[in-house]
């Protein structure tokens, strides 16, 4: 495994916002060219962003999402008491801390951010839908290409729409 560091900015025609308060998104070699193939085969008016690959649990960074993640448990608790059974996946590392092969992408339209879960995980399940229902044909295209190239999305709704996927290793 080959790790790549991208700052913010676009690389060969992927564009990379590291999500606050990361400066930069380590991604696998292999994941990088995959999206950069992904991106070719999508329309001119749909571009890739790449927002969170690898994110070592012993390190600055993965203290602060620790922390983080446990004060956005008590909120989302409170929030979505019908939602519990939703915490593990949505405020799990899902891989991140894991190796470079678990991403989060986001998109833009026409040059214009898309914002699936405008106000992160705490978007209401009725917001969700209507971004779904707004923007489904550029997100369809994007979760198909990302499915055909080998990435596995994320089976949570809210994951999904953060555009989680783990690239699947190839079988021989």
């Amino acid at each position: 495994m080959r790790f790549v560091t991208l700052g913010r900015g676009i690389h060969d025609g992927i564009q990379v916002r590291p999500r606050w308060p990361a400066r930069h998104v380590r991604v696998d070699a292999v994941v990088l060219s995959k999206l950069q193939s992904i991106q070719a085969q999508l329309p001119s008016e749909i571009t890739l962003i790449l927002t969170r690959g690898y994110e070592p649990r012993a390190s600055h960074l993965g203290f602060v999402r620790m922390w983080f993640r446990t004060l956005g448990i008590g909120v989302f608790r409170r929030l979505y008491p019908d939602r519990q059974h939703e915490i593990a996946d949505i405020f799990g590392s899902n891989g991140h801390d894991v190796d470079g092969t678990h991403i989060d992408v986001s998109f833009c339209l026409n040059g214009r951010r898309i914002r699936m879960l405008p106000l992160g995980v705490f978007t209401p399940s009725s917001w969700q839908h209507r971004r779904v229902q707004r923007y489904a044909s550029p997100l369809n295209f994007i979760l198909t290409s990302l499915k055909r190239n080998g990435f596995r999305v994320h089976h949570n709704e809210t994951e999904s729409l953060q555009i989680h996927c783990d690239l699947i290793p190839a079988t021989k």
